[in-house]
């Protein structure tokens, strides 16, 4: 495992801990468990109440977890989890459509016509081809072998 996985867990499990024991009780102990096992111990991130958490110093991936937790064990009722599921499905089509533009296939194409274009207007008529001339031994070598045809 991975340093940043078990930087994931210490961050989750500060976080619960801060949250309390109504919260913790409600989630499977083997869960509670394996972040107390796989966490890193070096690593103790500091949280405040005071301040929410998505101003604090944060791993995505962190929140996701959270955010899972919160929809699978802590939603009072299913009213609650329909309303955690929109949200979560806002914000993965948001992201869909910041990707969508930013990656858009049909603009990709566009830019490159143009980039091609003033590449074109940039060529003068001084950069033309150089011809190839062959080396004197290459010459030499290309007359015997016609003299012996030779291919």
């Amino acid at each position: 495992m991975n340093i940043k996985t078990k930087e994931i867990y210490s961050e989750v499990y500060q976080i619960l801990n801060l949250l309390g024991n109504d919260y913790i009780d409600k989630l499977p102990t083997s869960l509670i468990n394996m972040l107390r096992e796989k966490r890193e111990v070096n690593y103790n991130p500091e949280y405040t109440d005071d301040i929410p958490l998505n101003e604090q110093n944060i791993k995505k991936e962190t929140m996701s977890i959270i955010a899972l937790l919160y929809l699978n064990y802590w939603c009072e009722d299913e009213n609650e989890k329909l309303e955690v599921k929109q949200i979560l499905k806002s914000n993965e089509d948001n992201y869909q459509l910041e990707l969508r533009e930013r990656y858009n296939p049909d603009n990709i194409f566009k830019n490159y016509k143009q980039e091609s274009k003033k590449v074109e207007a940039n060529i003068d008529d001084e950069t033309s081809m150089i011809p190839y001339k062959k080396s004197i031994f290459r010459k030499i070598i290309n007359k015997l072998k016609s003299a012996f045809h030779i291919k």
